[in-house]
Parts: C-alpha cells; structure tokens; sequence
C-alpha cells in the first residue's frame, strides 16, 4: 500500500533542514524533534542548507519517474535564490517536478518566469487546507494567507502551467468554500486528505482553550461519518481526488505503485 509522498511521486527532494513556516502538522518537524536534527521549533524555523547537494553540477535523469520538490520545508523569500538553480538542474535533465507549496507570490512570480522553458515538466500543487485565514494562521503560523495562495495558482495557471491543489490536511469542516474559489484555476486535480497522527505530531503541552478548538475542529471535520458524507458530497465533482486516509475510510482501492497520482 502507498501512502504520503509517494502517492504522487517516486522520488523526494528537498534542499534544507528547518521550514519557516512551522507548521504544528508537519512529520519533518517532528521527525527532526524526535531523532535530534534540531533541538527545538525555534531551530527549526532557521532552516540549514545542504550544500553538498546544492553544490552538485549535475541531477541524473530519472527515466518515467515523479521527483516531488520540495517534501519536508518549502519554498520561501529566503530560499528562492537556491530553488531556482537546484530546480533548473533536476529539469535540464529531463526530469518531471511536482513543486509541491504554500505558496508566496514573489515565489510563483519567479518561479514561472525563470522555469518557463521546462514548463510542460512541471506541475504545481499548492496546499490549501481552508478559506479561514485564522485557522491557516493557527495551523501554519509562518505560510501565507488564503488570499495570497489563490493568487498564486491563479498567476500559475493564467502562465500556462499544470496546476493542482493539495487540501491534505483538511483544516476545517468547510472544504467547499476553497473547492468553489479553486475550482477555475485547476489543471491537474484537487487532494483531499486527513491529517494524520495529530496525537503523535502536534505539540498540544501550551495549548489554550482557544487552541484547543482549532483542534477539536480538525478532530470533528475528520471523523468517519464525516468523511463518508464528504466523500458522498464530492466522488462525482470532476478533478476531486482522495488520499489513501480518505480512500480506507470510504473503500476505495489504495494505490500499490508509487509516483502514479491517483
């Protein structure tokens, strides 16, 4: 069974330790929590380069395969100027990209500008877990609003690039408010999924009671009745695709090959 990453791709790439962004959900964060790459969230959150891969002349040519760039930090003001070279070298090559982000315009403005000669390689997939920009600002404190990331994918998408949209996790009990707003800007397919192993990876010691109802408000929007309705509500909107924590609930068949996108 596949699941995570390699539902939509068969390699990772990533260029750093640490994301500004720290989001509460994200596994990197707490894999490095949890086998001592960093000691803490504010370590996390300065983010350290790999140069030993940035300082690589080449990237091989990976024959009908799915490279996801970037899986554990993303694509920030402050890391551009390495993206943009790392992700020429992996494209030069032949390679097909997921660039996979919660997006800041001055990226995707770059981004399409400087790519535009790989433009049929790559396929944007940016995460939009909900229109409440409270709940995006509780959840992923360093990201950009809802405003901005649909700006995003519409600059994307008015260039000519694929385009996809990731609501994994679902942060809320209204995806319907994102999918309508998203809808005219989508290529490829929009993601649903769960959040997973919220006991295990979110820090809840500091929570307030008004933190407190951000959580029991992804606990709700992602209990199985819920989920069967949604799906209901959904399995014949074209575009709309489930993630394997979605797929196990209502009985679908989960993907057995890795990179396949379905």
């Amino acid at each position: 069974m596949v699941s995570g990453t390699k539902e939509w791709s068969d390699i990772s790439e990533n260029i750093q330790t640490g994301c500004e962004h720290d989001c509460a959900y994200c596994y990197a964060r707490a894999n490095a929590l949890k086998y001592g790459q960093v000691k803490n969230r504010t370590e996390w959150t300065c983010p350290v380069f790999n140069h030993n891969k940035l300082g690589k002349k080449s990237y091989p040519t990976r024959k009908d395969q799915v490279i996801m760039f970037p899986t554990s930090h993303d694509i920030t003001p402050k890391n551009i100027l390495e993206v943009v070279p790392y992700l020429k070298k992996i494209l030069s090559a032949g390679n097909r990209v997921l660039i996979v982000s919660k997006p800041h315009i001055s990226c995707i403005e770059t981004l399409c500008k400087e790519l535009v000669n790989y433009k049929d390689q790559i396929l944007f997939r940016f995460t939009i877990g909900s229109a409440r920009n409270d709940v995006l600002k509780f959840w992923e404190p360093g990201a950009p609003d809802f405003d901005e990331r649909l700006k995003c994918l519409e600059h994307a998408f008015t260039h000519g690039y694929q385009t996809s949209v990731s609501m994994e996790p679902l942060l809320d009990e209204d995806p319907y408010s994102v999918i309508v707003k998203i809808a005219p800007y989508i290529t490829d397919a929009i993601w649903l999924g769960k959040m997973n192993r919220m006991w295990e990876r979110i820090d809840t010691r500091n929570y307030t009671p008004k933190d407190w109802e951000y959580y029991y408000l992804v606990e709700r929007s992602q209990t199985n009745d819920k989920i069967i309705v949604l799906y209901n509500a959904l399995k014949n909107v074209n575009k709309i695709k489930w993630k394997e924590s979605i797929k196990v609930v209502v009985g679908l068949p989960v993907a057995e090959v890795s990179g396949t996108d379905k």
